[in-house]
C-alpha cells in the first residue's frame, strides 16, 4: 500500500548520498532562514536493509564535527526487522525507532506486509520493549488504517490488549490514496479508533497529513516515468 514499494527495488544508498540529500535541503530552507531540525529515514526503502550505511549515516549526521543533528531528532522507522532492531539497541544511540505494525495480529498483519514472519507481532513487539528497555526511548508504532481492512472496533480493542502497559506510542496514519485499491476511513471512523486506543491507556496520535494535494504525502511518493530499457531488465530507472 506505499507507492515506493510498488516500484520495485533499485539499490542501496551509501552513507554520502544520503547525507547529501539533508545538506541539499539545509541549503534550500536555509535562504528562508530555517534550519533542518528532524530527521526521519522512512518510506523510499527499509532502513535496516541498508543498516550499516544507513548507520554511518546518522553518525556523520549527529557528529559535532559533521552536521551536528542532536540523536534524540532523528528516528529510524522499519517494517520491523528484528536483527536490524536487535543491532541497533546496541549502537549506544538515543535515536528515535518506528516499527510499522498495521494488524494487531498475524494472520491480517501477513496479508498486508508481505514479508511479515509467522509470529511477527510477537517478534517486533518484543525487539521493540527490548529496544525501550536499552535506550530508554519511548518506541513508535506506526499503523496505516485501511477502511474494512484493519479499521475496526474490534481490530482496535485488539491493538489496545496487544499494547496496554509496555509505554509505546501509536501512530495513526489515515492511508492516503495510491494506485492502490485501499481506502481511506471516515474521519469518524479514524477518532472512534484512536479513542478506543486513548481509553484503554495506550498514547496515540493521528498523524497530521501533508502534501496530498500533490501526492506527496505518506505514502504516495514514487515516479511517473519509468525509462523502458531498464524496465525490460526488472529495473526502475529515476530520470
Amino acid at each position: 500500500f506505499c507507492a515506493t514499494g510498488q516500484m520495485g527495488f533499485e539499490k542501496n544508498l551509501k552513507a554520502e548520498h544520503i547525507v547529501s540529500q539533508v545538506i541539499h535541503f539545509e541549503e534550500i530552507i536555509e535562504k528562508r532562514k530555517e534550519h533542518i531540525t528532524n530527521l526521519v529515514f522512512m518510506g523510499m526503502g527499509e532502513p535496516m536493509l541498508n543498516y550499516d550505511e544507513m548507520i554511518r549515516a546518522v553518525k556523520i549526521l549527529t557528529n559535532p564535527r559533521g552536521f551536528g543533528l542532536g540523536q534524540r531528532h532523528i528516528t529510524i522507522s522499519t517494517i520491523g526487522i528484528k536483527a536490524g532492531i536487535e543491532k541497533l539497541s546496541e549502537e549506544n544511540l538515543q535515536i528515535g525507532l518506528a516499527i510499522s505494525l498495521h494488524a494487531p495480529n498475524n494472520e491480517l498483519r501477513k496479508k498486508l506486509v508481505p514479508t511479515a514472519t509467522s509470529d511477527s507481532v510477537e517478534e517486533i513487539i518484543r525487539a521493540g520493549h527490548n529496544y525501550f528497555k536499552k535506550t530508554g526511548r519511548r518506541v513508535t508504532f506506526e499503523y496505516a488504517l485501511m477502511e474494512g481492512i484493519n479499521d475496526s472496533r474490534e481490530i482496535a480493542y485488539e491493538l489496545a490488549e496487544l499494547l496496554r502497559g509496555n509505554g509505546s506510542h501509536v501512530n495513526l496514519i489515515p492511508i492516503n490514496p495510491t494506485a492502490g485499491n485501499f481506502k481511506r476511513p471516515s474521519k469518524s471512523r479514524v477518532f472512534e479508533f484512536k479513542r478506543i486506543l486513548s481509553e484503554a491507556g495506550i498514547n496515540c496520535t493521528v498523524r497530521i497529513e501533508k502534501g496530498s494535494e500533490i501526492s506527496a504525502a505518506c505514502g504516495q511518493l514514487r515516479i511517473d516515468t519509468i525509462d523502458t530499457n531498464y524496465k525490460t531488465k526488472g529495473i526502475t530507472k529515476i530520470d
